[in-house]
């Protein structure tokens, strides 16, 4: 199974998903039978998602370029996340209020991050890819209400998980070219981003989305990526869920650990597919609550 086989499987399975929280009894409520059943089939999809990142970020030629693709996914999905799923634009509600307000402890937090890429990534270089970096560090302490309407929240999308999860990955590959006073200032920095944009982050509960894709990253070889899978999967659906359904959709995504295959090839290259993918059905779906609140 290659590599576009699987991110087509969680592709559907994340749209199922969406489409069940938005329309489902958690939203709109439209949908005229149990709509747990496509949440449940929903969590095929992230963990698909986390090993392919986990494989991109072994596998690529270029990891700083791959970084920034996912920095300007989460840059462009963070408006049409808050859009799609934020709960009170799930609801009919009479208030008009508008507003925007900026969390200055965001600031230092974005700040904080702007200067890790900078001093370790970039080794005191100054790039124009400091700006995604940024713009990323500073859209979840941005919170936008237009008309009772959410457009940005305190929620954060996927992308943000994908990125602490590679700001982990890096400081483990280079662990050993750190002095006393840069592990110091990772020891400060490193939990502070961590807790800032991890937690809320989607998946971000406990950082157990993060623990998943660096699990993916370290473990050696297929069987026990897809173990980890499922040990992770009864952890975080079963013991703080408590949905023995999602537990075992979750844990079924381990089938596509073991019959991926990293030397089979597709003609069709869709390397960019997610990063376009997601930011474009959140907004369709954010627009359609649009529709349904004034309907």
């Amino acid at each position: 199974m290659s590599t576009l086989w699987l991110k087509g499987i969680a592709l559907l399975a994340m749209t199922i998903d969406h489409l069940g929280l938005v329309f489902g009894r958690e939203g709109w409520n439209e949908i005229p039978f149990d709509s747990s059943y496509l949440r449940a089939i929903g969590r095929i999809a992230f963990p698909i998602f986390a090993f392919c990142l986990a494989q991109g970020w072994h596998r690529t030629h270029n990891r700083k370029q791959y970084f920034l693709h996912v920095t300007w996914g989460a840059v462009a999905s963070q408006i049409p996340f808050s859009m799609a799923f934020y709960p009170p634009n799930l609801v009919v509600t009479q208030t008009t209020d508008s507003q925007i307000r900026v969390e200055g402890v965001y600031l230092l937090f974005a700040c904080v991050a702007v200067w890790i890429y900078w001093r370790f990534v970039l080794q005191k270089r100054w790039e124009a890819s400091l700006t995604p970096v940024a713009m990323a560090a500073l859209l979840p302490g941005i919170r936008i209400q237009i008309h009772g309407f959410w457009m940005l929240c305190e929620n954060t999308n996927v992308f943000y998980t994908f990125l602490m999860a590679f700001f982990c990955l890096y400081i483990l590959d280079h662990r050993e070219k750190f002095d006393l006073a840069q592990r110091i200032a990772l020891c400060i920095a490193g939990p502070t981003l961590l807790m800032a944009y991890g937690l809320p982050a989607d998946y971000g509960t406990g950082l157990l989305g993060i623990l998943l894709i660096l699990g993916f990253s370290t473990l050696p070889t297929k069987g026990q990526q897809a173990l980890f899978l499922i040990l992770w999967s009864i952890l975080y659906y079963g013991f703080l869920v408590g949905n023995a359904r999602s537990t075992l959709f979750c844990a079924m995504a381990s089938m596509g650990i073991l019959f991926y295959n990293p030397e089979s090839k597709s003609r069709f290259r869709a390397k960019k597919l997610f990063y376009e993918y997601y930011p474009v059905h959140l907004l369709i779906l954010g627009i359609v609550n649009i529709g349904m609140r004034n309907w």
